[in-house]
């Protein structure tokens, strides 16, 4: 395992409940390493070129920005090499590694919870059909929704994912600010939440879209944007929204 954050060190102690054995774990921190290593029992290490215990697989699970460097100083052998994005293309490994393909566990991870691998859909890519379905095999001994996805449809799928993921997260934010100008709990909106994420699945997002937008009552809005006069980027983004979901409803 090459890295020791968050999607390595619950996808590493997955696959070990799963029966496979981590033989080292890899990451510039040394602490991180320590700490995840002493989990499994195994080496770590700070430094790929210091060599690479032997293994059948190797996982990349690093920041996009850092994987293109240390890939070429992996000497992976007769190894099958992997990575865990949704946005890097596989071929990020051509001339680098004869055996490659990707992991990716469509999901958002955190040090606090423990995810359910079985419910997170994992997208398999691969440069032969015999490592394919090697991939597939190990996925769906975590996962019970397992796809091939090749490098486009892992791209889009990390897109979607990071507008209901991140931006969604971001608006709980923005959310909580307004709420805090008049000493309000951003607990009170939970069961809205939580109605809006059951509506998404059924009826649909575009079927369950309701609002001063939806409706376009135009003295709603204006009331609103009055309301956010303390913060002009706030209020850029209601207008943003407020005229995109106005042109959905009017298609």
């Amino acid at each position: 395992m090459i890295g020791a954050g968050r999607v390595a060190g619950h996808l590493s102690r997955t696959l070990n409940t799963a029966g496979h054995r981590i033989v080292q774990v890899i990451s510039r921190t040394p602490q991180s390493a320590r700490s995840l290593a002493e989990v499994f029992g195994c080496s770590w290490s700070v430094n790929v070129e210091e060599g690479i215990a032997e293994a059948d697989l190797i996982i990349f699970s690093v920041r996009d920005d850092a994987l293109q460097t240390l890939i070429r100083r992996l000497h992976p052998g007769d190894a099958l090499v992997v990575h865990t994005g949704g946005s890097i293309p596989m071929d990020i490994f051509k001339g680098q590694a004869r055996r490659y393909g990707v992991f990716y566990p469509l999901q958002t991870f955190s040090k606090e919870r423990v995810p359910d691998f079985r419910k997170i859909p994992m997208c398999i890519e691969a440069n032969t059909a015999e490592d394919e379905q090697l991939l597939l095999d190990l996925a769906r001994q975590i996962s019970e929704v397992v796809i091939k996805a090749d490098s486009r449809q892992r791209l889009t799928l990390h897109l979607a994912a990071i507008m209901v993921n991140n931006f969604v997260n971001h608006l709980y934010v923005l959310a909580e600010q307004i709420l805090e100008k008049e000493h309000l709990s951003f607990d009170l909106l939970k069961p809205i939440i939580e109605e809006t994420a059951a509506k998404a699945f059924d009826p649909g997002p575009r079927k369950s879209q309701t609002g001063p937008a939806a409706r376009n009552d135009k003295i709603v809005i204006e009331k609103h944007l009055d309301l956010l006069s303390w913060s002009p980027d706030i209020q850029k983004i209601y207008k943003v929204l407020t005229d995109s979901i106005r042109m959905e409803i009017n298609k």
